[in-house]
């Protein structure tokens, strides 16, 4: 490297955060109010004595095993004991965008080549880019930090765990970035970060399933609190180890970005066949093979996931009691009707359906894409109709979120079956349990094709909307809000407490009904607004 490669970064950090004026303090805003929630929610179940309400949840082997031991019996050890995943995953998923957004997105639109036009060297974009993500990782670590201070925290151990944190940031940052490298396309940069995100979560359940200190906390960064253990032992020495850790990704992102085109990734697409399928005729035929590399990483992922977790939680059955939290949660006796080891996979279709919801809506942006790029106003030019176009795109986003959904079913059934020594019962149960998920998923689908339909900037809402249920679903929990308010999040009517025999088919039917007004919407909004060229 020289020193001419970095001319003109100055000038692109100042571009940068102009661009990214509203979306960098949300980003932070809404990480700080995340602590604010989870503390929020202690101070309501805590009124038998948060001490007491804590060292019962670390005797509930259910809860021990999603979220680990307790680090300290305190307000500061319930937030870093709570909140670090919900924290890790914000941090990780607002770097990803950024970092991708002004490297390879930039690319993919021409603007990085009409940058490179000026005198700017080969690494300001990327380096510009690394730096205005890491400092908002920096400036989110701190003003949690600041929030914990506020809330009587620990000092020390504050600054500890919003260092943890930050650090957890730049991991991802520069996992972004590695994957803008690796191929050409934003999409695949995206979903090479929310697999290693999905990948960090399952790694940070095991690891707690396994009792909190397992070898895996040294290369699982959602379980770096319990190597730097804020509010407990303090070690911020070791805040070294992560900062390392985190650099490794950066630098091998620095490596190969000078060994690729701009544009181009080091992997480079592979060439098409010369002559086409003779199935390849249809606009539904170009959407599932756009759409088909994105479903089966989700498909394989989907497939490990639930094995590992429909298999393990028929041993918690024997294990111990529920925290009264968990069993009075919402109000009802639900856990104790269904079993230890029932909740604990009921809970994780919930949380990866969740996830699943998020995969439908990136599928639907790939209609953007497609019209970024200019693809689109090629074939409707053709004797293919918008309405054909677009409704094959959809049609297979809601058969991919589908299949996900139904394979997620019947896997962790076959598993649980097998482990529980009852695979009748077993299998229908979590089988059905996935299938409900179905109609909620598909709301979300269908907001961004609404979204997409009318005003294609104005996507990013249904991100908020997204977003928005799981805050819901923490306020809830936290019992912050009553079911009252939960019900406006698309998954109350499949919710994890509510027994399978005491699903509300007909709201489930009425989900339906509504995803196909909102996406019959969004179809006659495209038909009748201008398409974008790329010039």
């Amino acid at each position: 490297m020289k020193s001419n490669d970095f001319i003109g970064t100055g000038t692109l950090i100042r571009l940068f955060l102009r661009r990214d004026r509203f979306l960098l303090p949300i980003w932070i805003i809404f990480s700080v109010m995340l602590t604010f929630i989870t503390a929020a929610t202690f101070n309501v179940i805590g009124g038998e004595g948060l001490e007491h309400v804590l060292s019962e949840f670390n005797k509930d082997p259910l809860i021990s095993a999603l979220l680990g031991p307790v680090i300290s019996v305190d307000i500061s050890g319930a937030i870093v004991w709570r909140g670090m995943s919900q924290l890790a995953l914000a941090l990780g998923i607002g770097s990803l965008l950024i970092v991708i957004r002004h490297t390879r997105t930039d690319e993919e639109t021409g603007r990085s080549e009409l940058i490179r036009a000026y005198p700017v060297g080969r690494y300001a974009n990327l380096t510009a880019a690394l730096i205005i993500t890491i400092i908002g990782n920096m400036i989110a670590g701190i003003l949690i930090s600041l929030s914990i201070i506020a809330l009587g925290g620990e000092i020390k151990g504050a600054f500890v765990f919003g260092a943890t944190l930050s650090t957890i940031g730049c991991f991802f940052t520069g996992v972004g970035t590695l994957g803008v490298q690796l191929r050409e396309s934003s999409s695949t940069a995206k979903s090479i970060g929310i697999a290693t995100l999905g990948l960090g979560l399952v790694l940070g359940i095991l690891n707690n399933f396994r009792g909190g200190y397992t070898l895996l906390i040294w290369i699982t960064p959602m379980a770096w609190h319990r190597v730097t253990s804020p509010f407990g032992g303090n070690y911020g020495w070791w805040l070294l180890y992560c900062a390392v850790f985190a650099a490794i990704p950066i630098i091998i992102a620095y490596k190969l970005s000078s060994r690729r085109d701009l544009g181009a990734g080091i992997f480079p697409a592979s060439p098409g066949l010369t002559e086409a399928s003779p199935h390849f005729t249809s606009p539904l035929a170009l959407a599932w093979r756009l759409h088909k590399k994105s479903f089966v990483v989700w498909m394989v992922g989907i497939v490990l996931y639930i094995s590992v977790f429909a298999a393990i939680s028929p041993g918690l059955s024997s294990d111990g009691a529920m925290s009264n939290w968990l069993a009075n949660l919402g109000g009802t006796s639900w856990a104790e009707e269904m079993g230890l080891g029932y909740v604990f996979i009921s809970i994780s279709i919930y949380l990866i359906s969740l996830f699943v919801a998020a995969y439908a809506m990136t599928a639907v942006l790939r209609l953007k894409k497609e019209e970024n790029e200019g693809r689109v106003e090629m074939l409707v030019d053709k004797r293919v109709s918008r309405i054909c176009w677009m409704s094959s795109h959809l049609i297979v986003a809601a058969l991919c979120s589908t299949a996900l959904l139904l394979v997620m079913g019947i896997g962790g059934g076959v598993f649980y079956g097998i482990a529980s020594g009852d695979i009748s019962s077993g299998f229908w149960g979590v089988f059905i349990m996935s299938v409900s998920k179905i109609p909620p998923v598909l709301i979300f689908l269908a907001v961004t094709a609404l979204l997409y339909g009318l005003c294609p900037k104005m996507t990013g809402v249904g991100w908020i909307v997204w977003i928005g249920s799981v805050m819901l679903e923490l306020a809830w929990e936290g019992q912050i809000i009553d079911w009252s308010l939960m019900q406006i999040s698309p998954f109350a009517y499949a919710h994890y407490t509510i027994d399978i025999i005491n699903l509300p088919l007909m709201l489930l039917i009425l989900l339906l009904g509504l995803s196909a007004v909102l996406i019959g919407i969004g179809l006659l909004g495209f038909k009748n607004r201008d398409i974008l060229t790329k010039m």
